[in-house]
């Protein structure tokens, strides 16, 4: 157990076990191209055909998706490592469908959820003979890429705190805050391209960011890689090209005041180039499903919503409503699903600059980023469909307000420290445990004649949120049923005649067994680090 002595080591294993456990089902639209890739060599998705809303037609008579699909391809290795086993699940499911229809017996499809969509679909993969397929699909792309990512990612902020002179018990300590108490815990459930896209962000923000003593200018592997996670920051999603530029701004305006602009540009030519692969690729996909390497998706796709003719094809003019809801909505804002990231405006009074994890450069590009960000996401539309997901659209923020808030945390005292991170750390487990989703949101929004119309004006608009979005209805939820994990609620919806399913202690028992595996873990660990020191 001599591994265990390192920090880090058990930082990542901690938070890949609880990740894991915390698993959703959710197949979503990244998985698709990432299974034709498998299956066919392409990005054909006509098997699927039917299965997703942002799967179409096109003009060839092929289904494809219309979204970038650099997070399928980032996908495709761990779905590719088990699909021996995928294949044989699948092989399984088809022979209990003949097996049926030989008899004549009806299939049997139960999903008892309020959500007549999700019965429809179920119904489908059931009758496609991909239940199991799908299902375990989520598990392997949750537990082998997502946790370990999201994971590796709470061990570099902890690299980060400690780089910048926080002592080392409380970098733990705000790393498992960062962990789970942020929506990290909630989006590491299932494949999603917002994660990849806050991860590749915040590496590049690292990259670029010289450390205290460090020389400058930065070696050009660290300037080639940082420009590798813009161009994959673009390639996973349009909305990349924000807070990547505002990145490449922060280097070369950085540079340029040190060493004037010509050298900052010249410096930057390593960042462009290593940029253009992850850029090439998102050129050719496009080539190749919809025949333009310079249309994205969703200028070829069907109108699958009433926001797609609002402005350009869902993009308008900020609108201070979108603003505002990003930032407050107990749909999706980023204040009720991460209370903890308030501290990213407070700042901390008093604290020498020499003392602070960010230096004051560093603060202004920050917020100049995040600024620009959050108004470019309130002039997409597409926002407002949150309402289905949780907060999405404004985490590839979440690493830097981090930061922000580390200062104030890191110099709070111990005993109110405990306190709110009991508070915020059983808020983040509960919207984690029920992942409760609403359409009202979408209903009383669809009530407004055009967007210049306030949602807040609607009469009970207030009312009907509390009473029904996703934060309110998490609390309620874990009142009247109990603790619940994500995959195994699914579990209980579809196999009702699976009894032991039913046992209202099995959440609880297998949360207690993975906490007591944890706190083991860490036990296991101090142990040998204090035997290696002796």
């Amino acid at each position: 157990m001599k591994f265990l002595a390192s920090v880090k080591v058990r930082l990542f294993l901690i938070c890949w076990i609880v990740y894991s456990t915390f698993f959703a089902t959710n197949v979503v639209r990244e998985h698709y191209p990432a299974f034709a890739l498998i299956d066919r060599g392409d990005w054909v998705c006509d098997r699927y055909a039917g299965m997703h809303w942002d799967l179409f037609r096109h003009t060839d008579g092929h289904v494809y998706t219309g979204n970038n699909v650099m997070g399928s391809l980032i996908a495709v290795p761990p779905l590719l490592v088990f699909d021996p086993l995928l294949d044989r699940l699948e092989q399984h499911s088809l022979a209990k469908l003949a097996e049926a229809r030989a008899a004549g017996r009806e299939i049997e499809a139960t999903y008892d959820t309020r959500y007549p969509l999700r019965q429809k679909m179920f119904r489908q993969v059931k009758e496609a003979g991909l239940d199991l397929r799908f299902g375990a699909s989520t598990a392997i792309t949750s537990a082998f890429l997502m946790a370990p990512l999201c994971a590796g990612l709470v061990v570099l902020m902890y690299a980060t705190l400690r780089a910048r002179s926080v002592a080392r018990e409380r970098a733990v300590w705000l790393a498992f805050l960062f962990a789970f108490a942020t929506p990290v815990f909630y989006r590491s459930a299932h494949l999603n391209h917002n994660v990849f896209l806050m991860v590749a962000l915040f590496g590049a923000f690292l990259l670029l960011w010289p450390k205290p003593g460090e020389r400058e200018p930065l070696s050009i592997s660290r300037r080639a890689w940082a420009g590798f996670l813009c161009g994959m920051a673009l390639s996973l999603d349009y909305a990349g090209v924000v807070p990547a530029g505002m990145l490449a701004l922060y280097f070369v305006v950085s540079r340029a005041r040190r060493a004037g602009l010509a050298c900052a540009l010249r410096e930057a030519l390593p960042c462009v180039l290593a940029a253009l692969p992850p850029l090439v690729f998102l050129l050719g996909t496009q080539w190749a499903m919809y025949g333009d390497a310079f249309t994205p998706g969703q200028f070829v796709m069907p109108k699958q919503n009433e926001y797609v003719d609002i402005g350009t094809r869902g993009i308008a003019l900020p609108s201070p409503e979108i603003f505002l809801k990003n930032l407050l909505s107990p749909s999706w804002g980023l204040v009720p699903f991460a209370p903890l990231l308030v501290f990213a405006f407070i700042g901390a009074g008093g604290t020498r600059e020499e003392q602070r994890v960010l230096p004051r450069r560093e603060r202004v590009w920050v917020w100049l980023l995040a600024t620009s960000f959050a108004a470019f996401c309130a002039m997409n539309v597409y926002s407002l469909l949150q309402f289905n997901t949780g907060f999405r659209y404004l985490l590839p923020l979440v690493p830097l307000l981090f930061l922000l808030a580390a200062d104030p945390l890191a110099r709070l005292e111990r005993r109110w420290l405990a306190a709110l991170s009991c508070a915020v750390v059983f808020h983040a487990v509960v919207l984690s445990m029920t992942r409760h989703v609403s359409d009202t949101e979408n209903d009383l929004r669809k009530a407004a004649v055009q967007l210049g119309v306030e949602a807040c004006e609607l009469e009970g608009y207030w009312t009907l949120m509390l009473s029904e979005t996703p934060v309110p209805q998490s609390f309620v939820r874990l009142c009247n049923e109990g603790p619940q994990l994500p995959w195994l609620t699914v579990l209980r919806q579809t196999s009702p005649h699976v009894a032991w399913l039913g046992n209202p202690l099995l959440p609880a028992g297998v949360l207690f067994a993975v906490g007591a595996l944890c706190v083991l873990l860490w036990r296991l660990g101090s142990r040998a680090e204090r035997a290696g020191g002796a």
